[in-house]
């Protein structure tokens, strides 16, 4: 199975949007907030706080939270625009931790959201 590429969010006003009228779930690593965008396409944003660490060690959170959003697309609602801010502590957790933790946020998202 061929998996697509991620669509990702880099606008600010686009980031801003999401901020001002999603609906959002966390934990102590992770926020997560969606906002429903009207198409079917499934849109990501990564943001990570200076807390985390340096920016060799930001960019790796980066890169571990789009391989999860990429291997587990099937999980998130079509339709909506997805934010996932990573907080102080989330250098520390592995990928199959992290797949973890995005699941369990997700599951409580969709309750929210639907």
């Amino acid at each position: 199975m061929i998996m697509s590429k991620l669509k990702v969010i880099k606008k600010s006003n686009e980031f801003n949007k999401i901020f001002a009228r999603g609906r959002s779930v966390a934990d102590d690593r992770f926020v997560l907030i969606a906002r429903k965008t009207g198409t079917d396409s499934i849109r990501f944003g990564f943001s990570v706080s200076k807390k985390v660490g340096k920016a060799v060690t930001r960019n790796r959170v980066k890169r571990l939270l789009k391989e999860v959003c990429r291997l587990d697309m099937q999980i998130f609602v079509p339709g909506y625009d997805y934010m996932i801010i990573a907080r102080k502590g989330s250098a520390d957790c592995e990928f199959n931790n992290i797949k973890a933790r995005m699941a369990r946020l997700v599951y409580r998202l969709r309750k929210k959201i639907l």
